[in-house]
């Protein structure tokens, strides 16, 4: 019943489906702390796909593999990229540390999202920004 109502909700009209998800993606850094649950989507799998990772990447193998299939579909080294909805910051370090963009800017609706993503990440070529992807806060043609 409770998901019912809260399906309901969501679909009620755009302005509440998006004020659940800003509350939501607000909150779930606060629930779940582990700065080593560093993705929120659930992967890609092929049979073609070897990468060799570190150990500490090796834990979210199959994001990874997302990502990687994703930005291998494109050049990457020296561009600048953004990706919009970045949420806890797993993807645009990954790509960072190893698709050699010049940078790679995390957009997300989220403060709190940002303000974890900020304290784990550390890369010269990575920063993340506070966001709405309906309304983008940079300058046409900057990615």
């Amino acid at each position: 019943m409770l998901q019912n109502i809260l399906v309901w909700f969501i679909q009620f009209s755009p302005k509440t489906k998006r004020w659940f998800w800003r509350k939501w993606y607000s909150a779930f850094p606060r629930i779940a702390p582990d700065k080593k649950f560093k993705f929120m989507n659930f992967g890609y799998f092929s049979d073609n796909l070897k990468l060799n990772l570190n150990l500490d990447d090796e834990l979210e193998r199959y994001p990874i593999q997302l990502y990687h299939h994703v930005v291998s579909q494109t050049e990457s080294i020296g561009k600048s990229i953004l990706e919009v909805g970045s949420g806890r910051g797993g993807g645009a370090d990954y790509i960072a540390r190893n698709h050699g963009p010049s940078q790679i800017t995390g957009l997300d609706i989220s403060k709190t999202a940002i303000d974890f993503c900020n304290s784990v990440y550390k890369e010269e070529n990575l920063k993340f920004i506070v966001g709405d992807s309906e309304k983008i806060p940079l300058g046409d043609k900057s990615f």
